[in-house]
């Protein structure tokens, strides 16, 4: 075997590796692999466009190779090797996401045959309120929401969005709570939105339907991120509710991150009778805290959706990008039973709306 031969078994090698390590890395807190991790989609993309482009190359060293006069065995081999394995690879990470739900259910589905027991809960980041009142009444009117979850939303937002349903279908059978919680802003001087007045991005928002019964706000586990607003019911029968924001996984907050996502997946170790935690928790399934979701189930994926993106809107596609907002509920109450992924205009993620079904 010739050195040049030698040195495409030990790229093969390596390449194949680190193909075989990202369909379950670890360090996914770490920089870069906490970014690269979220994008599962895209990595199924990669690899199997190198797998072609590898097999490509064993094609053309072998007909080479012919044409030479030696016609080799070995010639391409450790390409065709590698072009099987990122092919494979490739292919289990589109197999984890189907497995996890890529249903292009409607709204319909949701709204159709739902029982008087059963809570629609819809999921939003507004991107600072930049989302207007008219396109949310429409999507939470369309999806006949019980639970409306908003982080990056202040409880003003909520107010007028709750005045805006009351004009609807949806408002004509419930009345709106709104229940509000906001993080102090990690520099005290920033006063981009005036002195006195709250950056949305702070805030996390929710709105409780009157048809749940009456809630108070109760306060949350700290250490969560950005305002997490935490309700439960007044005379103890229902869902405890929570609407979670963490902190992003950027240069300079990846400490806020680790330790706001560790705070919210640890709800879940012991969470409250029929808990419904939604929001945007800038993490998917496959990031260390998500993975073992304890007592909490996805509703995203029991009713079929967990493997759609939720960001960024910008692929124009729900099969790429990362599903980082989610609705986890009380696996012993809560069962989801049918779900949609929704795009609405003038924000970067989109919409998770489940049913839940009373188990």
């Amino acid at each position: 075997m010739s050195r040049l031969q030698i040195a495409g078994w030990v790229l093969a090698a390596v390449i194949a590796l680190a193909a075989l390590i990202s369909i379950h890395p670890p360090l996914t807190l770490q920089p870069f692999i906490a970014q690269l991790v979220a994008m599962r989609s895209f990595m199924a993309v990669g690899w199997g466009v190198l797998g072609l482009l590898a097999a490509l190359v064993a094609i053309t060293l072998r007909l080479w190779d012919r044409r030479s006069g030696r016609a080799s065995r070995r010639a391409g081999l450790s390409s065709a090797v590698l072009a099987l394995v990122l092919v494979l690879v490739a292919l289990t990470h589109g197999g984890i996401l189907v497995g996890r739900g890529t249903s292009m259910s409607t709204l319909a589905a949701i709204t159709d045959k739902s029982g008087q027991e059963d809570v629609t809960v819809l999921a939003l980041n507004t991107e600072r309120e930049d989302v207007t009142i008219q396109d949310l009444t429409e999507a939470a009117n369309a999806a006949q929401a019980d639970v409306i979850i908003l982080p990056e939303t202040t409880a003003a937002y909520g107010e007028r969005l709750a005045a805006a349903l009351a004009g609807t279908s949806l408002g004509a059978q419930a009345t709106f709570t709104v229940f509000s919680a906001v993080s102090p802003p990690l520099d005290p001087d920033d006063d981009t939105y005036g002195p006195g007045r709250i950056d949305p991005v702070d805030a996390t928002t929710m709105l409780v339907s009157s048809r749940l019964g009456d809630y108070r706000q109760v306060e949350g586990p700290k250490g969560t991120g950005r305002g997490l607003v935490m309700v439960e019911p007044v005379d103890g029968t229902g869902p405890v509710i929570a609407g979670a924001h963490t902190y992003p996984p950027v240069p300079g907050y990846m400490t806020l991150w680790r330790t706001s996502l560790t705070g919210v997946a640890a709800i879940c170790q012991n969470p409250p009778d029929g808990l419904i935690l939604a929001g945007d928790l800038n993490a998917t399934r496959d990031h260390g805290p998500l993975r073992d979701l304890h007592r909490c189930a996805s509703a995203g994926e029991q009713a079929g959706i967990g493997g759609l993106a939720t960001w960024p809107s910008t692929t124009d596609s729900t099969l790429m990008g990362a599903t980082i907002d989610h609705i986890l509920v009380d696996a012993a109450a809560w069962q989801g039973t049918a779900g949609e992924v929704i795009t609405v205009a003038r924000t970067d993620h989109r919409g998770v709306v489940v049913r839940l079904t009373a188990r």
